[in-house]
């Protein structure tokens, strides 16, 4: 009851100013004079309310940009300014150039045989053992411990590679004016070991390629004659005088020299000659009876095979060989079994792991694991802890956008009160007279 008295007396004292109020007073007697300056003060009061609701209005609903700077901010705070304003926040830092040793650390994890017993020094002793005098080239065991041999050189040369190429990674600057974030910082750290892995791989293979490139240019004779055959005078044909073989383009009975070797593949009468193609392949058999004179030609119709092992591949040069085999054959119980059953003296040799973690098959090519350097991955942690404390921003910015602030609305609005009031104080009168005017006239025009 007390408040609706409230509000009656309110509402009629509202009433009253609203009849009678006069900001416009000019201490004149003329009621039209009066009137108009009621009507002045009523629109201006009209004009000024609209004036707040608009200026309110907008106040509130445009967006306000701030810059917003932080002195040498810890890392806590940067993460939670990053969270919150990560299109914006920029921090600089004190230390531009650091070495990517002080926050990365690296740990390269290579392909099982590179530690296994296969490029041991027993191992390759063992394979040697047998006589080259009495087995074939085609026979796997003739190039079997050169094959190994090389593996165990090109994993050492891997590993030094390797070694050497991260010691210059952990030496070399990241470079940047600005804090990296953790997500771009781990994105150069592994764009730079991308980009190490591929220029250590090409330091290798280079060397390789040249190596291959002068042997196959200056026709070199391997100590194992798989690519050629030496023809002498005691080349066994002496007791045979009028035998004539034909390997190509003139007779050995009468020239004393080297041709090389030619294979003829099983079910097959094209003839691959090294000298002419320089690449043979054939499958890695073993010929477990005694041999006997082919004179450089080995027709694997003629010529039966008792095993023949998975994954490996002969070829004029121990060097092709172990380019074009797999270790497929090491991972297996059975076909190793195979290998060392065909050597007099045993050997207890455990097969590659199969079930180790490895992102090769085992039917991958040897110049494939060469090409990645054996390493099946580089194992990296980015410390960002240790990165922040050496980059030490001593300052960040930001833009802070402030949508509803009444304290920005207030102050905008005292700012510009004096104005519009002034300037309706001005207007308005005007106004008045100008729509009087037009209605007094409207009136005569009627009458």
């Amino acid at each position: 009851m007390f408040i609706q008295l409230l509000l009656q007396s309110f509402y009629k004292i509202v009433r009253n100013k609203w009849n009678t109020g006069n900001i416009f007073e000019s201490r004149s007697s003329d009621p039209l004079i009066i009137r108009r300056e009621i009507l002045s003060t009523r629109l201006y009061i009209v004009l000024f309310v609209i004036s707040l609701i608009i200026l309110t209005t907008y106040s509130s609903l445009s967006n306000r940009v701030e810059n917003k700077t932080v002195i040498l901010p810890t890392q806590s705070i940067y993460e939670n300014l990053q969270n919150k304003y990560a299109n914006s926040l920029q921090c600089s830092c004190t230390k531009i150039s650091i070495p990517y040793g002080d926050f990365v650390e690296i740990v390269p994890l290579f392909h099982q045989v590179c530690s296994s017993d296969f490029i041991s020094q027993q191992w390759i002793n063992f394979i040697f053992q047998a006589n080259s005098t009495f087995i074939w080239p085609i026979d796997v065991r003739t190039s079997l411990s050169a094959m190994w041999q090389l593996i165990r050189a090109f994993c050492q040369s891997s590993i030094n590679i390797t070694t050497d190429a991260l010691n210059q990674f952990d030496n070399s600057l990241l470079s940047n004016t600005m804090l990296l974030t953790e997500e771009l910082l781990e994105a150069k750290v592994q764009a730079a070991l991308y980009l190490l892995r591929q220029t250590a791989s090409s330091t290798l293979t280079q060397s390789m390629t040249i190596v291959h490139k002068v042997t196959q240019a200056n026709q070199l004779v391997t100590g194992l004659l798989t690519n050629y055959v030496a023809v002498t005078e005691n080349f066994g044909l002496s007791q045979h005088s009028n035998i004539k073989v034909n390997i190509g383009y003139m007779n050995i009975s009468l020239y004393t020299g080297i041709f090389g070797n030619k294979y003829i593949l099983e079910n097959s009468t094209l003839v691959c000659s090294c000298q002419n193609n320089g690449s043979c392949p054939l499958p890695g058999n073993l010929y477990l009876y005694k041999t006997f004179e082919t004179f450089g030609t080995y027709d694997l119709n003629k010529i039966q095979a008792n095993e023949t092992l998975s994954g490996i591949i002969i070829d004029c040069l121990p060097y092709q060989m172990t380019l074009s085999s797999s270790l497929e054959c090491f991972y297996n119980q059975s076909c190793l079994n195979i290998i060392l059953s065909s050597y007099t003296n045993p050997l207890n040799i455990s097969i590659l792991n199969q079930s180790l973690s490895s992102r090769f098959l085992s039917t991958t090519k040897i110049e494939l694991l060469i090409n990645e350097l054996f390493l099946e991955k580089i194992f990296n942690q980015t410390n960002y802890t240790e990165y922040y404390s050496q980059c030490l921003p001593n300052i960040c910015q930001y833009i802070y956008i402030d949508r509803f602030n009444w304290i920005y609305v207030l102050t905008i609005f005292i700012g510009l009160l004096g104005g519009i009031t002034t300037v309706l104080h001005i207007i308005t009168p005007y106004i008045i007279r100008l729509i009087l005017c037009i209605k007094k006239r409207c009136v005569l025009k009627k009458k």
